[in-house]
């Protein structure tokens, strides 16, 4: 019998892989983390996230003169964050109950790792450029395709990079959305975010409201 890890709390883990897989494709861009050669690695890169016989595959290439794609040994790691903000404590109801409470930080975050595969085939790049680029280019009024540009041109560009295939073995969801706190704090913090001339403020407010929908519903 095994215990459920301590960190993070239950109360912030994502476990729906629906929601999860929405939240990379909405996101779209990350951080690929791999160790290799006594040292850690990182590049930030577009990912493509599908679906294979059941298991989460997440595509991206790197260029050619980046060292990680050579070193890559192993596992890999992809982070994935959305919006974050500083909470106000001033925005707790319970400050006005005795004053026990500190600033926080909510955010949205997703982890995925598995064994990573690099991928030096001119093809396989090829089709993942195409299918990344056709992602980002619809629902404009002129989509950009590979095929808008001089075949020669586009051939060279595809020379210097290799792509890499990261399975997931794992996904790590984080939502901390003050989900510890009573309702009165809630709504406080999302009345004090949801004010902000931040973005990400707003996107977090809008965040906790889903939750709180949720669970009301």
């Amino acid at each position: 019998m095994t215990s459920e890890p301590a960190y993070p709390p239950s109360s912030y883990r994502e476990a729906r892989l629906d929601t999860i897989l929405a939240f990379i494709r909405e996101v779209g861009f990350g951080q690929l983390v791999s160790m290799g050669e006594g040292r850690p690695y990182a590049t930030a890169v577009p990912f493509l996230a599908r679906e294979e016989g059941g298991t989460v595959v997440l595509d991206a290439h790197l260029q050619r003169g980046n060292p990680q794609w050579q070193a890559m040994r192993g596992e890999a790691l992809a982070l994935f964050q959305g919006p974050h903000a500083y909470v106000h404590p001033g925005w707790y109801a319970t400050k006005r109950q005795g004053g026990r409470v500190v600033p926080t930080w909510n955010y949205i975050a997703v982890q995925a790792m598995g064994p990573a595969e690099v991928i030096d085939d001119p093809a396989w790049v090829r089709r993942h450029v195409t299918a990344l680029t056709a992602k980002h280019e619809a629902g404009r009024a002129e989509p950009w395709t590979p095929g808008d540009a001089p075949e020669g041109f586009i051939d060279a560009l595809l020379r210097g990079i290799v792509g890499v295939r990261l399975t997931v073995r794992e996904f790590d969801g984080r939502w901390k959305l003050n989900q510890n706190h009573p309702e009165a704090n809630r709504l406080g913090v999302i009345e004090g975010l949801a004010a902000s001339d931040r973005s990400a403020d707003r996107a977090i407010a809008e965040a906790m409201a889903k939750l709180e929908s949720e669970r009301d519903g």
